[in-house]
């Protein structure tokens, strides 16, 4: 009887890991519908107790979750938005082992003055913005729709590059030669009208993290105003905050702070 709750319970963490192992490479997909207990009892040669037992422990993991009358699927792995280096949308998607891509939503001019949320607080007034704004996807599905905007004509070149395609940071680095210093955000909560959530996949009203403020050159001129709607569904922010005197962290560029939308 021990021989035999023991084999059980070998069979049931070999086919636990190679699960879990599929998951965590990637070859389960976020959403893809995993295979019966049945079908997993038969592929890995073991009762459907031995499958369902392993299937709960994936469940209680938070790693798949079971849908009533549908099956049990992999659960949406959040995205970890880490406040401690300035990195653009690009960077932090390859840093969780995905893959970012954009789709551009509208490309235009505006008057600074026009510009809610960023505009007449942090240019001067009379000013030309350029205004991108795209939905950021993590392989292929919509988890932000960010809006940034940058003094015109300055940056007029970025018109004609492929927004869907290029990180704006490293563009203005590489390309523009600007030296991007610091960024200043402030973190908030807004439900989606009804084009945001149309845009996001989202029912109209659902709450969001908005997170928006201003990227500073060497000079500590405003270069970049970012106002960014993320899915709540998709993400968590985790803040890093040294305690003690650090000057990098306590450095507040003058005029930055935001009027609510």
């Amino acid at each position: 009887m021990v021989a035999a709750r023991t084999r059980r319970t070998t069979l049931h963490q070999k086919m636990y890991q190679e699960l879990r192992s599929q998951i965590d490479n990637g070859s389960l997909r976020d959403g893809e519908q995993l295979p019966t207990e049945l079908e997993l009892a038969e592929r890995f040669d073991v009762s459907r107790g031995t499958a369902r037992h392993a299937v709960t422990r994936l469940v209680n993991e938070g790693l798949v979750v079971r849908t009533a009358g549908r099956g049990t699927f992999v659960a949406t792995r959040r995205l970890t938005y880490t406040a401690r280096e300035l990195l653009g949308f690009t960077e932090q998607i390859r840093a969780s082992g995905r893959v970012p891509s954009s789709r551009v939503v509208a490309v235009g001019i505006i008057d600074s003055e026009k510009a809610a949320g960023g505009g007449p607080d942090l240019f001067l007034s009379g000013t030309k913005l350029l205004s991108i704004e795209r939905v950021r996807q993590a392989n292929d599905e919509p988890v932000a729709l960010e809006r940034l905007l940058l003094p015109w004509p300055r940056f007029a070149g970025l018109r004609d590059l492929d927004l869907a395609s290029v990180s704006i940071y490293d563009t203005l680095e590489e390309l523009f030669g600007v030296r991007l210093q610091i960024g200043v955000f402030e973190l908030d909560i807004a439900d989606l009208d009804s084009r945001q959530s149309g845009l996001l996949h989202e029912p109209t009203g659902t709450s969001s993290f908005l997170m928006q403020g201003t990227v500073v050159d060497q000079d500590e001129q405003p270069i970049v105003s970012v106002r960014s709607l993320y899915r709540r569904s998709h993400y968590t922010f985790r803040f890093s905050i040294p305690r003690g005197s650090n000057p990098a962290t306590q450095f507040v560029p003058p005029r930055l702070v935001l009027a609510p939308q």
